[in-house]
């Protein structure tokens, strides 16, 4: 130890017991140590601790307490009087007298947040124990856990800091946020010995326990549909077992009784026969059932892509674990998962077309519009209208946790008075800022381009080449907004963007005007999806022409996959070099960039769906023609809706950050999604599955024959 200097000694003890290591002063040399931090080594910038969050790691913590009862005064600036800053003084007086001898003072004392290992990897939020603080009984007050943040751009060691460094704190019940907020100002100004200085701006957050929580409109509402829905569930249920237990034994004996309009209403809510048609691996899509794999693996790509998005934010060691990110090429999947939701544009336009097509030549150019649209709503609304209701309401009441009922995207704060958006499909173009059931963006654009399909149809119907070259003509259309709003933004490529702001929570609330939107936004509108919609409807087009049994030679085949492998590489992990490197592209390379990202997607997917219906998709048709997909793919729609709430529920309820690995990612999205197809599967089963079966009952064919509809329900 004597071989040790004093400086070194002294630096020892600073970084073990929290102090500023790199400003502190050397006595024996009167020389201050100072960083040289820089901007691309944000590492250095975690060891200069601001002055708040230094006190929660020095060796004597425990005198924070007695500061408290020091400096608390009743009186603000203004010399008035702060509400409950008395009844905050007397039960942290009897909790400090209680210390030494209550366990329920330990238990309060115990739960506070600590400076804690892990700051050089971005471990700047120090949470505590919330159960443990909650669950605290004093004598006439609990437990009140809350999340102290420090505004470290007010310090200079802190500035470049892209978190925002929170300590979990424990108090009487009795003390608010405003009472918490002046005791952690003047404890700062008393540990400064200045009176007058301006100390480190703290917000205090202290979040709703389950137990005060309160009863709202949508939870009342909630409870009298969910309990009509099972109700019913039943009802059909018990009507189905009931008829076939009174059906003839004999096969040859036949009913000439056909069941009532009540009775087919009721058998369309039974679990028994619904649960059947789900779950059943046969499929009546012919040679289009190879969309049953895309769909189910596109949904799982686009729930890996969210579990990603959303865990990086909740972990402890997100600066190793970005930069990891960033650095393996093999990971641009998931940074580069947006275009998962492409897919599901395609298939949409596809679909769409391709059955569109069918209705018209056989119906000679008949077509229900109006009753299409009317589809189109039941088809996808009602299950939508519950899960938003659902998590507006009733979710809260199954979740507890430091940040359960604080983060901002949850829809019981975003959808109070905008949720009815959603529900007629404007919520991506009002109001200028919508996050109510945020990633269902996507159902409104869907429906926005469903609207012009059958005018585009009829229009191919009648006249081929018109209507191929209008659908040519907004795909170029597309395309070209894309490029040019990129070019005049300049924008970025969204992953480029993404990438570069890992483990940084977005200002999802700042002012957002329509200027700025239809300025800047390629990615949420309408005309900024065509594209690839109508590359979609070619798709279809071409299939019914053909009648999916398109004739190319063998040569074209093996340029198509190579064309279509190499360009789905290209898009998908062509911004490697850049987004390892947080390097922006140029203007006119993004622009070029943004304007075909998309559209080459879709093509490339395209091309795999073509030469899979038509046999030139060997081993690739045979995996995507798998019978277990077509069960999994009847349940997309309803878990796509649920797994952002699974996610949620899962990381919010959480006591601690995340120290997120390889395997902790991959476990957490394998659980994530498995419970989101259990979840979804309920919702199908009870409210997706029977809508659909009343809608074929009560509704006429789009053909406009009821009989035929009315034959194929029975």
């Amino acid at each position: 130890m004597k071989f040790i200097s004093k400086s070194t000694l002294l630096l020892l003890l600073c970084f073990c017991y929290g102090y500023n290591c790199l400003e502190s002063v050397d006595k024996s040399s009167n020389k201050k140590v100072e960083s040289k931090s820089t901007k691309s080594n944000l590492n250095e910038e975690y060891v200069t601790i601001s002055s708040f969050m230094k006190m929660f790691g020095e060796r004597s913590f425990d005198d924070i307490f007695e500061t408290v009862v020091q400096t608390v005064e009743p009186l603000d600036e203004n010399g008035e009087e702060i509400p409950d800053m008395k009844t905050c003084r007397k039960q942290w007086q009897t909790f400090i007298k209680d210390l030494q001898s209550q366990s329920y003072a330990l238990r309060m004392a115990d739960s506070w947040g600590r400076k804690e290992s892990g700051i050089l990897d971005g471990n700047v939020q120090w949470m505590g124990n919330y159960y443990e603080c909650i669950e605290a009984e004093g004598p006439d007050f609990n437990g009140k856990w809350c999340e102290a943040y420090m505004d470290h751009s007010a310090e200079p060691n802190m500035a470049a800091v892209p978190r925002t460094p929170s300590v979990g704190i424990c108090f009487p019940s009795g003390c608010s946020e405003s009472s918490i907020t002046k005791i952690f100002q003047d404890m700062l100004r008393f540990k400064s010995n200045n009176k007058t200085g301006n100390p480190t701006l703290l917000q205090v957050y202290c979040p709703l326990t389950t137990e005060q929580q309160e009863w709202t409109t949508a939870d009342t509402i909630g409870i009298v549909v969910t309990c009509v829905i099972l109700f019913l569930n039943l009802i059909g249920t018990f009507v189905d077992v009931f008829s076939k237990d009174n059906k003839p034994n004999d096969k040859k004996q036949k009913s000439t009784k056909d069941p009532s309009l009540l009775t087919r209403m009721a058998l369309c809510f039974s679990m028994i026969s619904n649960s059947e048609k789900i779950l059943t691996t046969e499929s009546s899509g012919g040679s289009l059932d190879v969309l049953n794999g895309i769909r189910f693996l596109s949904t799982a790509w686009v729930a890996i892509g969210h579990v990603f998005n959303e865990a990086i934010l909740e972990i402890g060691n997100f600066i190793p674990a970005s930069k990891y990110l960033k650095s393996q090429v093999a990971f641009m999947p998931l940074t580069n998962h947006y275009f998962s939701v492409d897919t599901f544009f395609l298939l949409g336009g596809l679909l769409v077309f391709y059955l569109g097509m069918k209705q018209l030549t056989s119906t000679k150019g008949r077509m229900n519009i109006p009753l299409m649209y009317l589809y189109r709503f039941i088809r996808i609304t009602p299950i939508y209208a519950y899960s938003i209701l659902f998590s507006m309401g009733l979710l809260k009441w199954l979740g507890s946790g430091p940040h359960w009922s604080s983060n901002p995207m949850l829809p019981s704060s975003t959808c109070q008075d905008i949720w009815w958006t959603n529900l007629v499909y404007i919520n991506n173009l009002y109001p200028a800022l919508n996050v109510c059931y945020a990633w269902c963006w996507y159902l409104a654009v869907d429906m926005q381009l469903y609207l012009l399909t059958p005018f585009i149809l009829l229009l191919t119907y009648r006249w081929p080449r018109v209507g191929v070259s209008l659908m040519v003509f907004f795909t170029v259309a597309s395309m070209a907004v894309c490029g040019v709003l990129s070019f005049l933004g300049p924008i970025q490529p969204f992953t480029a963007t993404h990438v570069q702001n890992l483990g940084i929570m977005e200002e999802y609330f700042e002012a957002i005007t329509y200027d700025i939107r239809f300025k800047y936004d390629i990615y949420y509108m309408p005309w900024a999806r065509m594209h690839v919609y109508m590359i979609g409807m070619l798709t279809g087009y071409v299939l019914f022409a053909t009648k999916g049994k398109l004739k190319v030679p063998k040569l074209l085949v093996v340029l198509g996959w190579l064309a279509s492998i190499c360009g789905g590489f290209a898009v998908i992990f062509g911004l490697f070099p850049h987004t390892s490197t947080d390097n922006n592209l140029d203007p006119e390379l993004a622009a070029i960039y943004n304007a075909f990202d998309r559209p080459v997607y879709g093509l490339c997917l395209s091309w795999v769906i073509i030469a899979c219906v038509c046999g030139y998709g060997g081993p690739v048709t045979k995996f995507l023609n798998w019978k277990v997909f077509n069960p999994l793919s009847r349940l997309t729609y309803s878990s796509y809706l649920v797994h952002i709430l699974v996610l949620i529920w899962y990381l919010l309820n959480r006591n601690d950050m995340l120290q997120c690995q390889t395997f902790d990612f991959l476990f957490m999205f394998i659980g994530t999604f498995l419970f989101s197809l259990i979840v979804g599967f309920l919702l199908c089963l009870t409210i997706e599955w029977p809508v659909m079966e009343v809608a074929k009952v009560l509704l006429p064919s789009k053909r406009g024959d009821l009989s035929n509809r009315a034959k194929k329900s029975n």
